[in-house]
């Protein structure tokens, strides 16, 4: 090997080592997603009057003593309850808004978020706890629907609780497992900056190789 040609050698292998955690997070891209399976809980959130489609998710991972309130965290739902003795969930991913309801020591606004349970197969009923009490169980499915009070106790959940509907809803699929080894945008400019020192150091090598020559 020419002695010229060792500081490009030495670049490439610099380079390889840079750029190998963004070729293996996008390796992980290819895989597939998987369905809700039965040893997990399917939480479903309808905003209904509130405006958009049924929310369906999977929450995995639980304990065996989980309540609905954690299902519904873990499927990455954020919860905010009134402050009384007894808390309600008024507010499911900042809806109703502070304007619709205020979210004090009680519910102000013109309705509720409607919290009912079912087994797989089963139908839709009403909790007899709240979503801190009430246990679930793997299989079950968990449901928050907004519902107006003017529209009356009978709060019709459109998503039904079927194996159809778990094997619809996904999993967290690879590639959002593996986001944390995906490089950031800092992370991505800082390697294009080293990239170019190590490029500017070994050109100035290489420069100076020649130079020497006899």
């Amino acid at each position: 090997m020419r002695p010229s040609s060792r500081p490009v050698l030495v670049l490439a292998v610099l380079l390889g080592g840079l750029l190998a955690p963004a070729t293996a997070a996008t390796a992980s891209d290819s895989g597939s997603t998987a369905a809700c399976t039965a040893e997990d809980v399917v939480v479903v959130v309808e905003p209904a009057s509130l405006g958009g489609e049924p929310d369906v998710r999977c929450a995995t991972g639980l304990d065996t003593d989980a309540v609905a309130q954690d299902a519904l965290v873990a499927a990455g739902h954020d919860l905010v309850e009134t402050s009384g003795s007894t808390p309600f969930v008024c507010r499911v991913d900042g809806r109703p808004g502070p304007d619709e309801e205020r979210c004090g020591a009680s519910l102000s606004g013109s309705g509720y978020w409607a919290f009912l349970i079912a087994d797989e197969g089963g139908d839709w009923t009403f909790a007899q706890t709240g979503l801190r009490e009430q246990r679930v169980q793997p299989g079950q499915f968990v449901a928050l629907r907004y519902q107006l009070l003017a529209d009356g106790e009978d709060v019709p959940v459109q998503t039904r609780p079927t194996v159809e509907t778990r094997e619809r809803t996904p999993r967290a699929t690879q590639v959002e497992e593996h986001d944390a080894l995906r490089p950031s945008g800092v992370e991505t400019a800082v390697t294009v900056a080293l990239a170019l020192v190590l490029l500017a150091v070994v050109a100035g090598i290489v420069v100076v190789a020649r130079r020497r020559r006899p």
